[in-house]
């Protein structure tokens, strides 16, 4: 057995080229020559097999549309005429304009971003964290107060209310005793 495998792969290419029945069983051949009789079946294969040959001619032609290697700058080159590359800058002219703003106005504003006060931040960041966590509790006190005036409140306005309501009735009995007071006086008065 091989180190790198390649007996495994050349008997792999031919079973998928030749087919399971014309693998020749026997491997001790020299890897050479069975890779020499592999190019003449691929060759054999190319010849006799229409679509193939028509796809090879194809791809031979478009080959450098379909290479990842070749740049696409260098292919827009030799692809776009200079009309259709003037075209599309005339059409792009307003984005590039905005672009050339937005750049300008950034480098406008460099200095807020690389300002003093940012250097300050890195020695100021820990003397946030204790008013951080003072904050919280301030703001939990805060809540607790509130929920206390809220009942207070609360409480208060109940007894002003019975308060009112007591007043109310005894208003009601003043009224009706007073009315019986001047019934009474105006009976003895007659």
């Amino acid at each position: 057995m091989d180190e790198h495998g390649f007996e495994a792969r050349l008997r792999h290419l031919e079973y998928i080229l030749a087919g399971q029945t014309n693998i020749p069983r026997n491997t001790k051949t020299s890897t050479t020559k069975r890779i020499d009789e592999l190019k003449k079946e691929l060759y054999t294969l190319y010849k006799t097999n229409k679509p193939i040959k028509e796809f090879m001619e194809r791809y031979d032609t478009h080959v450098k549309l379909l290479d990842p290697a070749d740049s696409t700058l260098a292919m827009e080159r030799e692809l776009l005429t200079t009309d259709t590359k003037l075209e599309l800058l005339l059409a792009a002219s307003d984005d590039l304009e905005k672009f050339a703003a937005q750049v300008r106005q950034v480098k406008s504003l460099e200095h807020v971003v690389s300002g003093s006060e940012y250097d300050a931040l890195d020695t100021l960041g820990p003397q946030l964290s204790p008013l951080e966590a003072k904050h919280a509790e301030q703001a939990k006190q805060l809540d607790d107060i509130t929920k206390r005036i809220s009942q207070s409140m609360d409480s208060y306005n109940g007894i002003v209310n019975t308060l009112s309501e007591i007043f109310i009735s005894w208003d009601d009995i003043l009224s009706t005793m007073e009315t019986h007071v001047t019934a009474l006086e105006r009976q003895r008065a007659k």
